[in-house]
């Protein structure tokens, strides 16, 4: 794949000279002396942007696991507990443009700050090596950037928030950032087009980059329970996880966009792994009174390539979405499936460790994403007014109902569950002070999820017919989590 990329950028500058080095109408007009000085390495050094994150985020999760192949009880437990509290965020900066070029880098950090006692495990807020929860510091972002109107090109490490399956999934102290390079053109009116060579990725809680095949976490097996199907080599694994050669992401979409309708089409692809195309639209218009109703739906489907370094790879989702708002009101209802086969990695399950899931059921633990899953969520949220009793205040109530393949002839049998959310949000008012202090950009978030796991199931039977244990038989537990953030 890197043979093929340095020609086709060499195409592209050989199609599109005017395009890639065109100098923008209104910079024209300025006189020599104006371009001089701003032209200028000083003025770039000096005149760049800072961006900064300060965050303090804490989780707590207790669940209780039956572990099936350390008894032969059906009611023996063991706890599994996991909890973090950390201080952090990022520090970046940017120069001013140099002839359209421009430098950025950003650090971002996670130190333990509270209470992270030693027998609980972290949850991606801190570095988890062998469990352990320890502080990680990290250059997530050190790239270059030439920006023309209507076309950007950048490269290196940099954060890609944007880009549907490969995005920033910022839910604990540092987001998602890859290594590659993007372009992106927006020269026709309601276009714009995305491609993307995307080399290496840094998960939540790391400090290193890896190659795209192992930041989807393919795995042999889960405990006793195979997860590849089909003919594979297992000289790529080591530990169980998949050890071979770096591979490599290639991602193109287009995107036509308007006020009221958008549709947008993606397509990601790893050589001798998985490609993945996926479909999205929207529809948006008055409905009655103050109120707007919205139609979305989503498509997805993922193939195995190549050699198949993850066996057979044959799976889709699909989701629709209904959702009516005004001013201060939303409610929505939203349904997703997933495939189920037997003979396809992990029985269908999708492929999502780039980025943020993007099912519209993708909630605070449940991403919907496994195997056969059929999912149905409702939610209602409500935005206080400025001159309110709350002004600033944003409070979310969700409810998920996941229904999984749970016949005992069904080798990816899982727990059928519900997930219950409620987000408390508040972002000061812009122009806030308190005793001569800014508090623009300071922002605090609650969650707290309850997570409802069906049990009835024979796990006993189940194992005795498949030779194998039931994937994470999980008692309920409650998943809080807090946010306290100040970006500048």
């Amino acid at each position: 794949m890197r043979a093929c990329f340095i020609p086709l950028l060499i195409v592209l500058v050989l199609l599109f000279p005017h395009l890639i080095f065109a100098q923008n109408s209104d910079q024209n007009e300025r006189t020599l002396a104006e371009l001089e000085s701003i032209n200028t390495q000083q003025h770039a050094l000096t005149q760049g942007k800072i961006k900064g994150l300060l965050r303090y985020s804490g989780q707590y999760r207790d669940s209780k696991l039956h572990v099936l192949q350390d008894s032969s009880t059906n009611n023996f437990k063991t706890k599994k507990q996991q909890q973090y509290s950390a201080l952090g965020g990022y520090l970046g900066y940017e120069t001013a443009p140099y002839y359209h070029l421009s430098a950025g880098a950003t650090y971002y950090t996670s130190q333990p700050f509270g209470n992270n006692p030693d027998n609980r495990k972290g949850l991606g807020g801190l570095y988890e090596e062998s469990g352990e929860q320890e502080s990680y510091s990290v250059f997530g972002e050190l790239y270059f950037k030439y920006q023309i109107k209507g076309q950007l090109l950048k490269l290196g490490r940099q954060e890609m928030p944007n880009y549907r399956f490969v995005s920033l999934s910022d839910i604990r102290m540092s987001p998602i950032t890859h290594e590659g390079l993007i372009y992106e053109n927006t020269l026709l009116n309601n276009f714009q087009f995305n491609f993307a060579y995307i080399t290496k990725m840094k998960e939540r809680n790391a400090e290193t980059f890896i190659d795209m095949a192992r930041g989807a976490r393919i795995r042999i097996n889960n405990g006793s329970k195979p997860l590849i199907r089909g003919s594979y080599n297992p000289g790529n694994f080591n530990n169980n996880n998949y050890n071979g050669d770096k591979k490599e992401m290639t991602m193109a979409s287009l995107i036509f966009n308007t006020e009221d309708f958008s549709i947008e089409g993606w397509n990601y692809f790893i050589n001798d792994f998985i490609n993945t195309t996926y479909l999205y639209s929207h529809y948006q218009f008055q409905a009655i009174d103050n109120y707007s109703l919205e139609l979305a739906a989503q498509y997805a489907v993922q193939k195995d390539v190549g050699s198949q370094i993850a066996g057979n790879i044959d799976t889709w989702f699909y989701g629709l979405k209904l959702a009516l708002e005004n001013r201060n009101w939303n409610y929505f209802i939203a349904y997703n499936e997933v495939a189920y086969n037997e003979n396809s990695y992990d029985g269908g399950t999708i492929f999502v460790r780039w980025g943020t899931p993007q099912m519209f059921n993708s909630f605070q633990v449940q991403d919907s994403e496994l195997a056969g899953t059929r999912s149905i969520g409702a939610g209602i949220q409500y935005q206080f007014d400025h001159n309110s009793l709350l002004p600033g205040v944003n409070i979310r109530l969700r409810y998920g109902d996941y229904n999984m393949p749970d016949r005992l002839t069904q080798t990816d049998a899982r727990q059928d569950r519900t997930e219950t959310t409620l987000d408390i949000n508040y972002a000061f008012n812009k122009g806030a002070r308190l005793s001569g202090l800014s508090l623009d950009g300071l922002a605090l978030q609650f969650r707290v999820a309850y997570d409802d796991y069906k049990t009835s199931y024979d796990f006993q039977q189940y194992q005795q017919l498949h030779g194998y244990d039931f994937d994470n038989v999980t008692d309920d537990f409650i998943d809080i989590r807090f946010y306290l953030n100040y970006k500048f």
